[in-house]
């Protein structure tokens, strides 16, 4: 007989998990009421599904944080536990009970006058669990600004800060908003991570890829046949890419992305 599968709202979000994030938060922050902030946030756990969870805790965050946002943000990042092993190059997702401080970020922060301090705060969220949500909505308010900084971080010593540039980009991205910007603005952000020595980042580079053949295949095609000729990533890795990033198109028998995946690395 088949175990009944946990749901993933029941594996991430838990009142372990809760109570641990409290102790953090009390740890750095005596006047933080832990056990009213874990009673709030478990209460409706229930009735709560997974991105629910996210945003329930993000107002829970809000309830029992100091009033001043940069204050609040701080407590938060300086709550937080050591980031993911920046050696390793793919395996360490990060545990999801910390996508509810970069929602509280994106809630409080998108604004002109923070857009600085909430960049970095995100920044160093995502090294724990990955701020490709929060970091959207920053994005189509302050578009120039925001894609300025993700193509300097496309150079981050931090393998998961890098995938954030792809991802957080990503037309289609699933569970996240639609960003309001054209399909292809993360071209630029793509062409400085398709060559990473990082699974976890091609990875996310194939997945927009693909998220663009679906709006713009020729555009796609272009940008993988670029790379290809380029010679800056490793063969193997580039015909992951390839194969990854063509693969709706390819399903759906494309001409050109069949001959795209089959054709030798020169």
């Amino acid at each position: 007989m088949t175990a009944a599968r946990i749901p993933f709202k029941d594996l991430f979000f838990t009142r372990e998990k809760v109570e641990h994030i409290a102790g953090e938060i009390k740890d750095v922050d005596s006047a933080f009421r832990a056990d009213d902030f874990v009673a709030m946030v478990v209460a409706r756990f229930p009735e709560l599904e997974l991105k629910a969870r996210i945003a329930w805790i993000a107002t829970c965050l809000d309830r029992y944080l100091p009033r001043s946002f940069r204050e609040a943000a701080s407590t938060l990042t300086r709550s937080l536990p050591a980031p993911a092993d920046p050696a390793l190059s793919d395996g360490d997702f990060g545990d999801f009970i910390y996508a509810p401080y970069a929602e509280y970020v994106a809630r409080h922060g998108c604004t002109a006058e923070d857009l600085e301090f909430s960049l970095a705060t995100l920044r160093e969220i995502t090294t724990r669990f990955s701020a490709e949500f929060a970091i959207r909505p920053f994005l189509d308010a302050f578009p120039d600004q925001v894609l300025t900084t993700l193509l300097a971080w496309t150079e981050d010593q931090h393998y998961h800060v890098r995938r954030l540039c792809s991802e957080g980009t990503r037309p289609r991205l699933p569970w996240a908003r639609n960003l309001t910007l054209p399909h292809d603005v993360g071209i630029p952000v793509l062409d400085r991570l398709f060559a990473d020595p990082t699974r976890y980042v091609t990875r996310s580079v194939a997945n927009h890829v693909n998220d663009i053949c679906k709006k713009d295949p020729e555009l796609a095609l272009d940008t993988l046949e670029r790379w290809r000729s380029s010679a800056l990533q490793q063969p193997r890795e580039m015909r992951y890419v390839v194969r990854h990033g063509a693969r709706t198109l390819r399903r759906a028998g494309h001409p050109r992305a069949l001959d795209l995946v089959s054709s030798p690395l020169s």
